[in-house]
């Protein structure tokens, strides 16, 4: 499976040569919701297309996936333009929403992929609720991770996702932001175990929900401790 490359960024519709939105097929606005959630048909059809897996990752879950615009442009929604993208990798191309989401972290890790670091956190979130050596090993790798946390504020002055945001979306001029990858290598958005979501006048942290699942008899680890725990830790160690 060619996997669709994972790339730090906003919330800002890409542009063609001619300084025009690059989507070829624009539809109402009014069929996209304002948080860019696209209808529930269409989301249905884009899973079911993808085998509910991330085109980015490979994680498949048949519930909390995401529909990732591919040129950022929320009235695009021909088929061609929509993935299906987990959770952790969808966050990446909109890092003005993980500060209000508080779901993310920036850290230093050029050993180990984007997508591969997702696979990881997952394995830590799940492993560290169970018992014995894993769940110690998953909270000692987790700690291994926020230490790189002090890197990435050495080379960019800050962690936080939403600062970054901030200069991607403000600062940069449209070559510029096509740049981005390059000055961002080794910079990685970790995921935290928080996903702050708003309904209503409420909000409130769906993590724990999205975890329960993952965990459950029907979800993506059915219960059991991730495979090959150790060969992740040995991995997470010898990154850092």
């Amino acid at each position: 499976m060619d996997f669709y490359p994972i790339t730090l960024g906003v919330d800002r519709p890409l542009l063609n040569a001619a300084g025009k939105h690059t989507s070829k097929k624009a539809v109402d606005s009014s069929s996209v919701s304002a948080d860019g959630k696209v209808p529930a048909d269409i989301q249905q059809k884009i899973f079911e297309r993808d085998k509910h897996t991330c085109q980015c990752c490979g994680f498949q879950a048949q519930k909390y996936q995401e529909i990732l615009f591919k040129d950022m442009n929320k009235a695009n929604l021909a088929d061609d333009n929509l993935l299906t993208a987990c959770i952790f990798c969808h966050q990446c191309f909109y890092l003005d929403k993980v500060s209000t989401m508080r779901s993310g972290v920036l850290v230093w890790m050029p050993d180990i992929e984007q997508a591969r670091l997702h696979h990881i956190a997952r394995a830590i979130y799940v492993a560290r609720i169970s018992q014995g050596p894993v769940a110690e090993a998953a909270r000692k790798s987790l700690d291994v991770i926020m230490e790189r946390r002090e890197e990435v504020k050495r080379r960019l002055f800050t962690d936080d996702p939403h600062i970054l945001s901030t200069v991607l979306y403000d600062y940069l001029s449209s070559g510029q932001y096509k740049m981005r990858t390059k000055k961002l290598e080794g910079v990685r958005l970790f995921p935290l175990d928080r996903k702050i979501v708003r309904e209503a006048d409420l909000e409130f942290n769906q993590f724990p929900q999205i975890l329960a699942y993952w965990r459950s008899k029907d979800g993506p680890f059915g219960g059991k401790t991730p495979p090959k725990w150790i060969t992740i830790y040995q991995e997470i160690l010898s990154a850092a």
